[in-house]
């Protein structure tokens, strides 16, 4: 483990990055973690990655950053709790600026590789089921398909914005991957293994894996058309009916709102589209117009 940055902080001692490093030579993958706080399956992820890889002799060089946001985590808060800004909002970052702007900056700097990959979880209010964003075209479209996760969500314009670490990344030149799955405040011990074996079945497909890897099984290959949104009109008690990764019908129940107090019913959703539900408000109390359910079209045999 290499100290790649270091600030001095008002209490528990000094921040540090930490990074982890596994192979040599090319190509280079770099996977990020943690970038917010409260966001615990990618730090998971990055430790059973670490684990699997401690035990094999690479043909390439992975670096892993686990934790990022250390003292957000350290609070359960998403942003970095001393001036409440969003390290995923500083990029390119500053070796100069705001504490954050300087831990973009290194992480940028020492991330530096032909393959990136950003891990999150969903907000504490949602889950989502592991996925890969990747644009509508292109090389990362291939290696987002090659991680073999349940869904691949092919999205135009995705992360594109420069202060984000993924389109920071694509600025430079780099293929980046946006992965995610599961809920936020929150560990989800199965999200989080599926994420990493993803990620194994990555190196794989670029020849840094000595040996071959498990498929996975991709249920839903899509984009936004091919996606549908559910939000309720009222606020209240949203009490779902399905979970993530259910394959649903038109018609098919997907929840309903009832009332906080007695629970009387107000409004219930079904599914418009055949497909997988890839996305879950999980945090029951809702008020109108929340996102609660988001269905997409499986993928074509």
């Amino acid at each position: 483990m290499a100290e790649v940055y270091r600030v001095e902080a008002p209490y528990r001692g000094a921040y540090r990055l930490e990074r982890l490093t596994f192979g040599s030579g090319t190509p280079t993958v770099a996977v990020v973690g943690g970038l917010h706080g409260n966001e615990l399956n990618g730090l998971h992820t990055c430790n059973i990655l670490a684990g699997l890889l401690s035990h094999v002799r690479l043909q390439g060089t992975v670096h892993i950053f686990p934790a990022v946001n250390v003292f957000g985590m350290d609070q359960g808060m998403k942003r970095w709790p001393f001036d409440d800004r969003d390290i995923n909002k500083a990029f390119p970052g500053n070796p100069e600026g705001s504490v954050v702007e300087r831990i973009a900056y290194a992480l940028l700097e020492a991330s530096d590789a032909d393959v990136c990959i950003d891990v999150h979880s969903a907000s504490p209010l949602m889950r989502e089921l592991p996925q890969v964003r990747v644009p509508l075209s292109g090389r990362e479209v291939e290696l987002g398909r090659a991680m073999d996760l349940p869904v691949v969500w092919r999205r135009a314009g995705e992360r594109l914005d420069p202060t984000g670490l993924v389109g920071a990344w694509r600025q430079q030149g780099k293929a980046a991957l946006h992965v995610l799955g599961g809920r936020g405040a929150t560990l989800d011990v199965g999200d989080s293994r599926t994420m990493a074996q993803g990620i194994m079945r990555l190196l794989d497909h670029l020849g840094i894996l000595p040996v071959p890897t498990d498929t996975g099984n991709t249920l839903v290959d899509t984009t936004k058309a091919h996606v549908s949104y559910t939000y309720g009109s009222v606020g209240g008690f949203w009490v779902p009916e399905v979970r993530t990764g259910d394959r649903v019908k038109p018609g098919h129940l997907l929840g309903k709102i009832t009332e906080v107090i007695g629970g009387g019913p107000l409004e219930e959703f079904r599914a418009e589209r055949e497909g997988v539900v890839v996305t879950m408000r999980t945090y029951p109390v809702v008020h109108a117009r929340e996102l609660l359910v988001r269905v997409a079209d499986p993928v074509d045999k």
